[in-house]
């Protein structure tokens, strides 16, 4: 009896284990360049920017804010954008000027990166960015961003590579505080993936 109790205390710690494994390969992708709100709290963040206060889930799953493609359209509602409607992510959605640690971006020309953990057939990827009067201290909607991307990269169902590099020109009449709205839509699904970055904008 005592080894037939350890025995299932064995398979009860494995099942934990590959469901653990099973979340990280079940997930898609986040970005690094600009680092996203996500991957600041992750496990996988390897840069001096530490955010804090994420919840359970997102430290160890940055990667799967996953929800319907054809913003501003569509997709997440209007207060749970940073979260793409996932409960389980719901504190990214919090939102004031002094919440979430933020990495510096300049003006004008600007390398950003995604890294995906699964590769998806891609349609495009989209970048959004929040107006010169939006308001920090309320959370994020479609009238905190320009609803015109201002950086598109069409792929037309191309399966990038991990990483992958888009090549975005930063508006000039942006400074200091500001989101960055990434949005990454897959070709043959009606998903798409959404990050949110906070950035310090300086010439």
């Amino acid at each position: 009896m005592k080894n037939q109790f350890k025995h299932l205390i064995s398979l009860s710690c494995l099942g934990s284990l590959l469901l653990g494994v099973s979340q990280f390969a079940l997930a898609h992708g986040y970005t690094t360049e600009p680092p996203s709100r996500a991957y600041l709290c992750s496990v996988r963040n390897t840069t001096e920017l530490k955010n804090t206060g994420c919840g359970n889930q997102v430290p160890y799953d940055p990667h799967s804010f996953e929800a319907p493609k054809g913003f501003p359209e569509a997709g997440p509602a209007d207060g749970v954008i940073a979260s793409a409607a996932i409960a389980a992510h719901s504190e990214m959605d919090e939102q004031s000027p002094t919440r979430w640690v933020k990495s510096e971006l300049k003006t004008g020309k600007n390398t950003f990166a995604w890294y995906l953990t699964v590769v998806h057939s891609t349609d495009s990827w989209r970048y959004f960015i929040t107006k010169p009067d939006w308001d920090p201290s309320q959370p994020l909607t479609r009238d905190s961003f320009d609803l015109t991307p201002f950086c598109v990269k069409y792929e037309n169902g191309v399966r990038p590579p991990v990483v992958t590099e888009i090549e975005c020109d930063v508006p000039k009449d942006r400074s200091g505080y500001h989101v960055i709205l990434a949005v990454w839509d897959v070709y043959d699904t009606s998903n798409a993936f959404y990050q949110v970055s906070d950035v310090n904008i300086s010439d």
